[in-house]
């Protein structure tokens, strides 16, 4: 079923609802705050041509630079300097912002995102969205400066030593989840995208596709994709995910085997991952366990055994839908193309919230709160109905959330 006036009809109401929200907001940051809504206008602008978005664009722009000359900021990729200065840059090869606009801030950031990427794996902080690993996709983007290669050369040395050698392959430890805080007494390993493994075998596979240390990161790819394919559940109902989220060094499951289906956590993110890294190392056998991950996803997984709760990027309905879009687009197979579209309807019918904007609102347990931003919020929403309203345009935002 086609439901692009619908999606188009859903952005304009977006559109206006983020009009307001950059003018008001103070969070800076690329995916919690107006940072994120930069990319959501560009790509709007993409599809409208209308010269509004473009301004904008540039608002926004101007906005986070003054943040970032007078803001105290951490280094991080979800919330600080380096998810911004990613943003930036990301315009900047759209052929939004020229190049020479920026590059003296750019060399300054360098310096402060280096020293906080160091700082960060030092003490063994490798999550992707706050600590340390996220940093290596703003120095993916400044290649091929000499201080990129540096930082990203670093980056492989340090996974290289922290690797824990476990029967079956290779893995890192968790330094994120709650779980991982209670439990100090033993090793905890975590399998989703945005905190665990995957990201760390995904930003890993974007080194070795651009040159970085190709001798040491394949292996580690190889080995860690090993031990993590052996971390899947012991089979059960046809509903059941692929995957926990959190295992012992054993790959015994810690708290519950089923996962919920999201970017952020389950089997959506480990397809995702599976499919890039296949594709950047020309393992057919990587992406064929990535494909028949998505049609296990197309086939069983649903709102309620995938406890989806409202519709955003993070763990929410459009996230799921623009995946399983970008894997129906990657993989020329219907069948994903059409769970798409069922999942594209099901964030279409979310937004039943009178006092949401545009109608949405995020699941903040217990409670739903309104939220404007990329991962959480109707940035993001409007991000993934971009792609339904006009599937040319390629959603090339994905990256900064490890997306193909």
């Amino acid at each position: 079923m086609d439901h692009k006036e619908e999606a188009l009809s859903t952005l304009q109401r977006i559109c206006a609802e983020l009009d307001r929200f950059i003018e008001e907001d103070t969070n800076t940051s690329l995916l919690g705050g107006y940072t994120g809504v930069a990319l959501f206008y560009a790509y709007y602008y993409q599809l409208t041509g209308n010269e509004a978005y473009l301004d904008n664009v540039y608002r926004i722009i101007e906005k986070c630079l003054q943040a970032m000359s007078e803001e105290p900021m951490n280094g991080s990729h979800c919330s600080g300097l380096a998810g911004i200065s990613w943003c930036i840059q990301h315009l900047s090869a759209m052929g939004f912002i020229e190049a020479e606009d920026t590059a003296d801030t750019f060399s300054d950031i360098d310096l402060l995102v280096a020293d906080f990427m160091e700082t960060e794996l030092s003490e063994g902080r490798n999550d992707f969205l706050h600590h340390g690993l996220g940093t290596a996709l703003y120095f993916l983007e400044r290649l091929p400066a000499r201080i990129a290669v540096t930082q990203l050369e670093n980056l492989v040395t340090h996974l290289e030593k922290s690797a824990i050698t476990l029967p079956g392959g290779i893995a890192w430890k968790d330094h994120f989840s709650s779980k991982s805080q209670e439990h100090k007494d033993q090793d905890l390993f975590n399998l989703g995208l945005a905190h665990g493994i995957p990201a760390i075998i995904a930003i890993l596979a974007r080194c070795y596709e651009k040159g970085i240390a190709p001798g040491k990161v394949k292996p580690l790819i190889e080995h860690s994709v090993q031990w993590l394919l052996g971390a899947r559940n012991a089979p059960g109902a046809p509903d059941q995910s692929l995957y926990p989220v959190l295992v012992t060094a054993r790959r015994k499951v810690m708290g519950e085997a089923h996962s919920r289906l999201g970017w952020c956590y389950g089997d959506l993110g480990i397809a995702t991952m599976l499919w890039s890294t296949g594709k950047r190392l020309q393992r057919s056998d990587y992406q064929q366990e990535g494909h028949r991950m998505f049609h296990h996803i197309a086939g069983h997984r649903d709102v309620k055994n995938g406890a989806v709760h409202d519709a955003c990027l993070c763990h929410g309905s459009a996230g799921i839908a623009h995946i399983l879009q970008q894997a129906g687009i990657a993989t020329g197979d219907t069948l994903l193309m059409d769970a798409a579209g069922t999942w594209l309807q099901t964030t279409l019918q979310m937004n039943t919230w009178d006092d949401g904007p545009a109608g949405y609102k995020f699941y903040h347990h217990p409670t739903y709160i309104n939220s404007h931003n990329m991962l959480e919020g109707i940035a993001g929403i409007g991000l993934s109905l971009i792609s339904f309203a006009d599937p040319g345009i390629k959603p090339a935002w994905g990256e900064c959330m490890l997306i193909f």
